[in-house]
């Protein structure tokens, strides 16, 4: 069986290096506190002025809404074919997302879109935009929209590790730029993990605070760990040979089939290499039938989850992609050729 992601060559790049550090952090006793070497090296990598370390990319999302003021009664546009976290986020400030349809080839926010429901609601007091399956939503727009409406712009980059727009990491368009760590991400920790990058020093001296009970008001336990830290600080400079192995898979991938649109100015990370099918779930069982094994990101849109469903939007382009989308392995060592042969085998 092909397995829709093994981490086991990445892992094992780090292993040796990874198992000092443990042995130094048990010897020091210093499990919590040490992420300035990581904070440091990440804020180069992405080219911002800022970088907190935290506990996960949720956190990272709760307390950049928290830093630009969100509270409890605003609205916040966004996305609902991203992962829930995106949106419960919003909820966690008591804000109320307001949901604006994607791009029918990048699967990212629609400029357009945005557009015209911030030119008819008013009450909208923040954007946070999703850079979706390593690919770049149209930032800049979206960028040069939100400053136009004076409103603040958060960056959901939890699948965008190196990605590039005309020659900039995303997350420093706007005010504040979020990351996940998850183990299965781009650059994975040992758990849970993320980090917030700005170029503003309030918001990071904020969510620096926040992130660790705060002194005058509540606050939350939201640290990095070290050995996390010092774990990603490491794949850090590996990630280059990850992301190059993945460019290669996706030149492949795409002889074959139709992947997202990635426009000229964008370099693609290909954390999730996405095709669509109008048969998905047949040909996702299909496959496995005969040893690939395939996902799908997301069957159901945020806002027909349970727990966030509502009537109030029509998201044609939204509700199509969640119906036939389809995502295929792309990791280092894949058997890639084996995937396109089953997938061409099933493809009609």
């Amino acid at each position: 069986m092909i397995k829709y992601y093994d981490m086991s060559t990445i892992t094992n790049s780090v292993k040796d290096m990874a198992r000092l550090e443990l042995d130094s952090i048990m010897s020091n006793n210093n499990f919590i506190y040490d992420t300035k070497d990581f904070e440091r090296k990440f804020s180069q990598f992405i080219g911002a002025n800022y970088c907190v370390g935290v506990s996960s990319g949720t956190a990272a999302l709760h307390l950049a809404l928290e830093a630009i003021g969100v509270k409890s009664g605003d609205q916040v546009a966004t996305v609902s074919h991203t992962f829930r976290a995106t949106v419960a986020a919003i909820k966690y400030v008591g804000a109320e997302p307001v949901y604006i349809d994607i791009e029918p080839h990048s699967y990212c926010m629609d400029p357009v879109e945005l557009e015209k429901t911030l030119g008819s609601n008013s009450n909208i007091k923040a954007v946070v935009a999703v850079h979706l399956y390593g690919n770049s939503a149209e930032i800049e727009k979206i960028a040069n929209i939100c400053q136009a409406y004076n409103i603040k712009l958060i960056e959901d980059c939890s699948q965008a590790h190196g990605t590039y727009k005309k020659d900039k990491h995303v997350g420093i368009f706007g005010d504040i730029g979020t990351f996940s760590f998850f183990p299965g991400k781009g650059i994975g920790a040992f758990g849970d993990a993320g980090a917030c990058v700005t170029m503003n020093k309030e918001y990071n001296d904020y969510i620096t605070e926040a992130r660790s009970w705060k002194e005058d008001e509540i606050g939350y336990n939201y640290r990095m760990s070290t050995i996390n830290a010092r774990f990603l600080y490491h794949k850090i400079d590996h990630f280059k040979n990850v992301l190059d192995e993945k460019i290669l898979i996706d030149k492949e991938y795409d002889k074959h089939f139709n992947n997202c649109l990635v426009k000229s100015d964008v370099k693609h990370s290909y954390h999730i290499y996405s095709i669509l099918h109008p048969n998905r779930d047949k040909l996702i069982s299909y496959a496995k039938e005969i040893g690939v094994e395939l996902k799908c990101h997301y069957p159901l849109p945020v806002h027909k989850l349970p727990a966030y469903k509502t009537d109030k939007y029509s998201l044609p382009i939204t509700d199509l992609i969640s119906s036939q989308q389809i995502s295929l392995p792309i990791y280092p060592g894949v058997d890639y050729n084996r995937v396109i042969g089953v997938i061409k085998d099933l493809w009609s």
